[in-house]
């Protein structure tokens, strides 16, 4: 979801090839051939299109099709950012140390003053991404795959997500994903970093949803420390990369964290929730259900989901946090008159009021002027 931040595409590409040409010393005739610039600004990142070429010291000519994702200046989803340890430095250490199929990264920059935030350039991969906007459920080539081939598709997105639980974080050199200042590694660090974030998402006020879910969830929270693996955070179709029904691509780690996997199982099946009755859907035939996705992860996993209903209602309550967040930042853009009472009377509030079972009070009524 991004915001007004227009960009001089020309001032841009001069920036990036002198950059580049930092990035490649040896290399002769750097240039950028391609540039798609975006102009609005992500909140989890900005992400910009770039095809390059330059020659090489042997006389080799060297062409690249590239991403490069900066983080954005102003508006923050999260508590904590740092797009190069969450991002950069995770999908570098994936794609040595492991199976999880993640784009070749080649450069990364921490200095803001360049683009106006640290970033890092990644290859692009060729392939289908299932869509937000509208959700894959209604439109797209997840609608127009056949059932056994759609059945598949959801198996492969299930098993992928498995393959990142399964990393040996410490022998990937991702220890530094320890956020010790939080609390001991386990379920006491993951209260921290909620605890965090809520106060950074409500800053004190009250929340109708927000408020009865944490309490639900600190006097429910489980003793699950005996598995400590590395999370994906936001593991969801809209974040694989897909040729045909294989995935091909993970992306998006700004929620990575180490902890039980299971809270990216939780995650999963409440973003399938939202992106079917969430936004009046049905799932699609050949889909996994509920059932069937956690039966799925068992298998993958070799072990049983014992907490799956507490992090699929973490999930609801983090996704609030998040629009807490999307309410605030779209009310600095535009007002509050053209925002209204986001914040609260969302899809993702709804669904997670439901799982609680939290009583919503009504909108207020609109003033009449």
């Amino acid at each position: 979801m991004p915001v007004a931040g227009q960009r001089d595409p020309a001032q841009v590409k001069v920036v990036l090839e002198a950059w580049l040409g930092q990035q490649v010393p040896e290399a002769s005739n750097v240039e950028i051939t391609d540039l798609v610039v975006p102009q609005s600004s992500g909140f989890s990142n900005e992400t910009f299109l770039l095809d390059a070429r330059w020659v090489e010291p042997d006389g080799t000519p060297t062409e690249a099709r590239l991403v490069l994702r900066s983080q954005p200046a102003l508006h923050h989803l999260f508590p904590e950012i740092d797009i190069i340890a969450q991002q950069y430095t995770v999908m570098r250490q994936l794609g040595r140390h492991s199976n999880v199929p993640v784009p070749r990264t080649r450069w990364a920059e921490p200095d803001p003053t360049v683009l106006g935030g640290p970033f890092f350039v990644m290859d692009r991969l060729d392939g289908l991404v299932p869509g937000d906007s509208p959700p894959y459920t209604q439109e797209g080539f997840v609608v127009e795959m056949d059932e056994a081939t759609r059945h598949q598709w959801a198996v492969n997105g299930v098993e992928a997500m498995t393959r990142v639980a399964k990393v040996d974080w410490r022998a990937a050199g991702l220890e530094y994903l320890d956020k010790h200042y939080l609390g001991p590694l386990g379920p006491e660090q993951r209260k921290g970093y909620f605890d965090l974030y809520k106060e950074f998402a409500t800053k004190g006020e009250p929340h109708p949803v927000v408020d009865p879910a944490w309490d639900w969830l600190v006097a429910n929270w489980p003793e699950d420390g005996e598995h400590v693996e590395l999370c994906w955070g936001d593991a969801r179709p809209g974040n694989q990369m897909y040729d045909g029904a294989e995935v091909i691509g993970v992306f998006d780690w700004e929620m990575v964290s180490l902890g039980n996997s299971e809270s990216d199982l939780g995650w999963w099946i409440f973003l399938q929730s939202y992106s079917t009755e969430g936004v009046g859907a049905e799932l699609l035939p050949g889909m996994l259900d509920r059932a069937e996705t956690i039966a799925t992860w068992e298998r993958f996993m070799g072990r049983p989901a014992t907490h799956v209903d507490f992090y699929e209602r973490l999930a609801g309550f983090q996704f609030c946090l998040v629009m807490c967040k999307l309410a605030e930042m779209f009310t600095m853009e535009h007002g509050p008159e053209a925002v209204g009472p986001m914040a609260t009377h969302n899809p993702v509030s709804m669904l997670t009021a439901r799982l609680l079972g939290i009583e919503v009070p009504p909108p207020p009524s609109p003033v009449v002027r």
